[in-house]
Order: C-alpha cells, then structure tokens, then sequence
C-alpha cells in the first residue's frame, strides 16, 4: 500500500520528495517521524511525503523513486525522526549547485537505550563498516572537526549512503538501475564524481534495542543481500587490496581486544557516556556473525555443488 503524497493538491511544483519504505504503517516510530516531518518549516505545497509498503525495504524505495515528483528525492527509514524543525531546509538549502547531501552525523540522546547511543556514537550500526572507512556518519570523537568544503568536493564511491536522510536530485537516483535496487550501490553509482556535501547536523536512528536481536538481523540481511550477484557494491571488495588489508586489520584488532578498547577510551573522553564500552563486545559480535554467514553460505554452495547431477561424457 502507498499512502497519498501529504502536499496541496493544486500545486504544480514539487521541490522535495520524501520517501519511506514502511513494513507497518502502525508503527509508532513512523508516527513520530510523521510528525516531525509535519514540524518541519519547509513549504508544504513543495513537499510529498510518500509512505511504501510494497515489497522489500530496498524495493520500496525503487517505486518510491518512480512514483515521486519533486525535483529533490529524500530518502528516509521509518525509524529515524528529524531532530529540528529546519532541518529540510538545511540539507537542501544548497540543491542550486549540490547532487546530494547527508547528515554528518546520527542524533545522539543521552536517553536512548544503550545500544543506540553506541550507534549514534560511533557513527554507524556495523562496526566493519567504520574500519572499512565506509561508515555513512562521522564518530562523535571527531564532531568539532571541520567537514569538507562541498564546493570542490568530490568523494570516492565507498560510503554506505543513500538511507538514513539521504538527498539526491531526483534526475541522478532515476538514472540508476531501479531493477535492482540496493541503496548503497545505487547511491553510490549515482553520486561517483558529484559535488556532495555532508552537512553538519544530525538525524535520530532508533535502530538500538537488544544486542542479540540486532546481530540476528544482521545475519539475515547478509544471507539477503550481502552476497546477491546483483549487487555492484560490497562492503568488502576483494578485488581491492586495501579492501582485504582493511578486513584483516579489523580481525586482528577484534581478537587482540586493544584497539576496540583504546577507541572506547578515545571517545569516552570526548562524550562521557558507558555506552563507548560496548565498542569491543560489539566488534567481537560482528566478526561471529559474519564468520557464521560466510560459513553458512560456504556450506549452501558446497551441498549444491556436491548434490548436482553429474554429466558423463560419451566417448
């Protein structure tokens, strides 16, 4: 189901589009980014809000980018929440000469369960992620550190953007493959070489919760998505050799403990919050989860291959 476009229905011009890919339409986090969209400063008759519960996540963003008229494409998960009320009008205040645009950084309430606090901390939900150099956010630890001028900016296609408070021109994302959707590799396909700009504020994710359902999760993604050959983008590209010294560094640091450790008091100094600590425990559960899924899907190609039908070559 797709909920209308919450816009003037006698306006002619769509500045901004905002898409959300929703499984419940009852859920009370989308209530509260509702109302905080409906908060929001920005022009009404110059916005839609599109709410798609069609398919999958990455699908549901496919037909939002179809079906949305703005000039601007938002894209937004259900459990993130605008944090102030000029928050539109910053990210796409610079859309004249910008492509794109995301939050430098992810809300960070010291109220939040514990696990989301360690998210919004370091930057991202996936510890791999940060020592790929992939993450979406910026780590709290670096927070008064000046960001890239946008003006000459120009980034390298690696970042695991486009959700979250991501802003393209509708003109770029369309162009990409909408068949076979991802947001990453789309975002990143659609951005490669273009002026983007990460703007200093922030979005609030309500991913946390219980750290043993998170993994859970996350382990179900992978064996989703992670290693579909449609993808084009991969957190780990082993084609790339940084991409392989990157991955064993993170392995080492997990298993010595150290450096997780070491980060933990590097940020706990900057923002005095426990949460830091679940840096190395979080690492540890990442490298099991993955290890597991590799394993997994090791184990799936090997029955395949040993359970297919042998062909006997006639003299």
């Amino acid at each position: 189901m797709n909920q209308e476009p919450q816009c003037d229905s006698l306006s002619t011009s769509i500045r901004l589009s905002l898409i959300i890919p929703c499984r419940d339409v009852n859920d009370p986090k989308l209530g509260e980014l509702l109302k905080s969209i409906e908060a929001q400063d920005f022009p009404k008759d110059e916005l839609e809000t599109l709410i798609i519960t069609e398919g999958t996540s990455e699908s549901a963003k496919a037909i939002g980018i179809k079906q949305a008229k703005g000039d601007i494409i938002g894209i937004l998960a259900s459990d993130n929440e605008l944090t102030f009320n000029s928050f539109l009008r910053e990210m796409i205040k610079d859309f004249p000469v910008l492509d794109a645009s995301y939050p430098a950084y992810y809300h960070y309430k010291k109220e939040d369960d514990i696990l989301n606090r360690y998210f919004s901390l370091l930057g991202g939900n996936d510890p791999l992620s940060f020592y790929m150099d992939k993450n979406d956010k910026k780590p709290f630890y670096e927070r008064d550190n000046e960001l890239p001028d946008w003006s000459s900016y120009e980034r390298e296609s690696n970042q695991t953007l486009g959700d979250n408070g991501f802003f393209i021109k509708k003109e770029l994302i369309e162009s990409t493959d909408l068949e076979n959707y991802y947001h990453v590799d789309n975002a990143n396909e659609a951005i490669s070489g273009k002026v983007v700009s990460p703007v200093q504020c922030d979005i609030w994710h309500k991913t946390g919760g219980n750290i043993f359902s998170f993994f859970a999760k996350r382990y179900r993604y992978g064996l989703q998505h992670a290693f579909n050959k449609n993808r084009r983008w991969h957190l780990v590209d082993f084609r790339k050799p940084k991409d392989i010294w990157r991955l064993v560094w993170f392995i080492l640091c997990t298993l010595t403990i150290l450096e997780p450790l070491c980060l933990s008091i590097r940020g706990y100094l900057k923002v005095k919050d426990i949460a830091w600590f679940i840096h190395p425990i979080a690492c540890l559960g990442t490298v099991f989860t993955y290890g597991l899924l590799v394993f997994h899907l090791f184990c799936q190609y090997m029955f395949r291959l040993l359970s297919a039908p042998m062909t006997v070559k006639r003299a």
